[in-house]
């Protein structure tokens, strides 16, 4: 008996002493706080949103001139999409073909040029590793007096 006492004494002091901090109001005022403070990141998210959206047009048009003049900002960007696009896959075919698009026999004379110069073809210098076409850098610095 004595320990259904003492066990209900003390279930009674561990409740009471839960709440006893408990303050609905101070509650409410920190989550209406919490829920001011979100609502004010979500604008200046939503503001800086806007303002990185109007800097990129004014960026897309500058960059097509009298091409984007009198379109929408939805056309001004598939057109700026599809120009960046077009440099894109013309700087794959340079990297891909990178001696240049000249007529065959030009570029035969080109390469025949610069391996009677250096010793090396472009493909042959294509081939190397970067450490080897550095090492080879430096030799055609030494050997012709590189940039100054």
């Amino acid at each position: 008996m004595k320990s259904r006492s003492i066990v209900a004494i003390l279930a009674t002091l561990a409740f009471t002493a839960a709440h006893a901090d408990y303050d609905p109001k101070l509650e409410a005022r920190e989550k209406a706080q919490r829920d001011a403070e979100k609502a004010a990141q979500a604008r200046r998210d939503a503001d800086a949103a806007r303002q990185k959206s109007a800097a990129e047009q004014k960026m897309m048009r500058g960059t097509l001139g009298k091409e984007a003049e009198g379109k929408s900002d939805a056309d001004v960007k598939k057109l700026y999409d599809k120009r960046m696009a077009d440099y894109q896959d013309q700087a794959r075919k340079a990297q891909a073909n990178p001696t240049g698009n000249l007529p065959a026999g030009e570029q035969a004379k080109a390469d025949a040029a610069m391996k009677s110069m250096t010793g090396k073809s472009p493909q042959d210098i294509m081939k190397m590793s970067p450490a080897e076409q550095e090492a080879f850098a430096k030799q055609m610095e030494k050997q012709y007096g590189g940039a100054k």
